[in-house]
């Protein structure tokens, strides 16, 4: 794919759309953790109602498409009186759907801690405060770190629905260009391309993440 064959000013706006898809998808990853953190606290509480609620929430969401969710949400807002735009709805959308994947995520963590580590700590009397952070936390980190990384790495691609909803990022970019050029398959190719750039570097950090914390006896890394 030489340069002649490129279309004036569609790498620039590529990235600029590539930008906008990090943009969103780094919006979800944080808000959707913040929500997971919740959902799975709710998935071991002791009142059954609220560990009903956690497992219909996480079934709903985890069964139905993201498109689906995406238009539910775009146009129930504004029948609700609520008149956020797509971008706001968008990511709304994204934390809605990374949180349920989220929580299901951490609920693993927790439940493959061993039973051992759970009754040592009990027999020292921790508070609960100091039992999550010198051993919930380090083991939930150690187990749930890569499949983490791989929700993470979803979120951008996913990000790519909300194009329905007139969020503009990489792939309505994509298709403002090919509606102008008609160059199809190169447009579509730099799009495939971006979207690699983005998962593959996420990957990496994760990697390079997964090192660091094994360096400090937190996590074990991927082979």
């Amino acid at each position: 794919m030489g340069p002649s064959m490129i279309p004036p000013g569609s790498l620039a706006l590529l990235a600029q759309g590539a930008v906008a898809s990090l943009l969103l998808a780094a919006a979800a990853i944080v808000g959707g953790t913040g929500l997971a953190i919740v959902l799975a606290a709710g998935a071991f509480s002791r009142f059954a109602p609220v560990r009903a609620a956690y497992r219909v929430y996480v079934y709903i969401v985890r069964g139905t498409p993201l498109l689906v969710l995406a238009l539910l949400l775009f146009y129930a807002l504004p029948a609700l009186d609520l008149r956020t735009g797509p971008y706001i709805a968008g990511t709304l959308v994204l934390i809605i759907y990374t949180g349920a994947l989220f929580a299901e995520v951490f609920r693993g963590g927790v439940l493959a801690i061993p039973r051992p580590q759970w009754e040592s700590a009990r027999s020292l009397g921790l508070p609960p405060a100091a039992m999550f952070r010198k051993i919930v936390a380090p083991l939930v980190t150690r187990y749930t770190l890569p499949p983490y990384i791989n929700v993470c790495v979803m979120t951008v691609k996913a990000s790519s629905v909300l194009s329905i909803i007139s969020v503009w990022e990489l792939t309505l970019a994509a298709r403002e260009i090919i509606e102008r050029t008609f160059a199809v398959f190169t447009i579509l190719g730099l799009a495939a391309a971006f979207y690699f750039v983005m998962c593959f570097g996420i990957d990496r950090l994760g990697r390079r993440l997964e090192h660091h914390l094994a360096l400090k006896g937190f996590a074990g890394e991927r082979a």
